[in-house]
């Protein structure tokens, strides 16, 4: 396959990278089995995480009555900041689980592979001009440098196996989500510079879920404690501004980190082939090196195609965030409502039964269905601005 067909193929398959996976959980589980199907690392941090909606909550009550601006008390601006922090706090409370954990162990086999990679390629180098042998033990002879290369191999080739298993236990995880992947799109996914961020919130609407279904059979158990109901209601309205939180820094990423410097590569590529191209017309140079300037401008046409491919799927996610947001600050006006006016457990379970079913159907995200890697070309250059977008 040629390179102009394998980047319409591209094209056209990477336009499907949206989020049009849907989570599916069961659907309001009764009280009597969830509480064993609660995931141990929840269980364990359930005190620390409601303790942390619970002052997230008051902080929340006190916002209105503050003033705009204080100068030696607290104001709005103050307590909105201290908000924040207790649901970056809830939010790290929300990423555990053994998903997470093997994304950690990915993103460091990541960066240890390439770093692997350098090493071996600065030995090579290195092994030219070292000697054959030599009397002082700290000289590197190639003979050290040869072992040490086959060291390298081997583990390279160790990290890369190791890399491959998660990654299929990624995937296992990932579809008790009810996401179905296969290993080549969790590596595109991980790889991707977005894949972190989305993984996470993946994660975390995941035990949103679970939170939420616990609190249903909570309410349950305290059906005629009005103060107790309220203090669950003001849980779930909490809940909702986190999820809201994640989904507005997804875009803010996407509008003030990713997009503008996808746009400095695309800038940059442009020059850098009008320059090639240029040149490469010029008489002054010898053929070869016009020739060399013609390489260099069909190279940067490449980086141009794949960055506004880039951007078309920033484009496509952003929209489908902003969609989930809808969702949610539509789920939020009612939580809000309901916590303000409520007054029976009636009103609690209506409200969480709407919410489970909200979560039910949200969209989140998706996996890449495009096949960037089948082209060598293509990979190389689709790696290449990861790494410039992850400096």
């Amino acid at each position: 396959m040629d390179d102009t067909v394998m980047t319409a193929t591209f094209n056209k398959a990477a336009l499907r990278w949206i989020f049009t996976s849907v989570i599916v959980f069961a659907a309001f589980l009764p009280a009597s089995g969830f509480a064993a199907n609660m995931p141990g690392y929840l269980e364990s941090s359930w005190g620390k995480l409601t303790s942390t909606l619970t002052e997230t909550l008051n902080l929340r009550d006190k916002q209105e009555t503050l003033p705009d601006s204080a100068y030696f008390s607290a104001d709005k601006a103050s307590n909105a900041k201290k908000i924040n922090a207790l649901l970056d706090q809830a939010i790290k409370i929300l990423l555990q689980g053994e998903a997470n954990d093997l994304r950690k162990q990915s993103i460091k086999l990541r960066s240890d592979i390439p770093a692997l990679q350098i090493e071996r390629n600065d030995l090579r180098n290195k092994r030219i001009s070292a000697p054959e042998s030599s009397k002082l033990p700290w000289d590197a002879t190639r003979s050290k440098i040869d072992e040490r290369i086959a060291k390298l191999d081997k583990e390279i080739v160790e990290k890369e196996k190791a890399l491959s298993d998660i990654n299929f236990i990624i995937a296992e995880e990932l579809r008790k989500l009810g996401l179905k992947l296969d290993n080549r799109q969790i590596d595109i996914f991980l790889s991707s510079v977005t894949g972190d961020d989305l993984f996470q919130n993946t994660v975390i609407f995941a035990n949103v879920k679970l939170v939420v279904e616990k609190l249903s059979e909570l309410s349950r158990e305290d059906r005629d404690n009005l103060e107790i109901n309220r203090r669950y209601t003001g849980m779930y309205l909490v809940l909702n501004d986190l999820l809201i939180a994640t989904q507005e820094g997804l875009i803010e990423k996407i509008d003030e980190d990713y997009k503008p410097r996808l746009a400095a590569i695309q800038a940059e590529a442009g020059k850098l082939r009008a320059e090639a191209l240029e040149r490469s017309m010029q008489n002054q140079y010898p053929q070869s090196q016009r020739d060399a300037f013609k390489m260099n401008a069909e190279a940067n046409a490449l980086t141009i195609r794949v960055a506004g491919l880039y951007s078309e799927l920033l484009e496509n996610q952003r929209k489908n965030i902003t969609m989930t947001l809808a969702e949610l600050f539509r789920s939020r006006d009612v939580a809000e409502n309901t916590y303000r006016t409520v007054r029976s457990t009636g009103d609690l379970r209506n409200l969480i039964r709407s919410g489970l079913e909200l979560f039910d159907s949200i969209q989140t995200l998706s996996m890449p269905q495009f096949q960037p890697f089948e082209n060598e070309t293509i990979r190389r250059e689709f790696e290449e601005i990861n790494k410039r977008l992850k400096k």
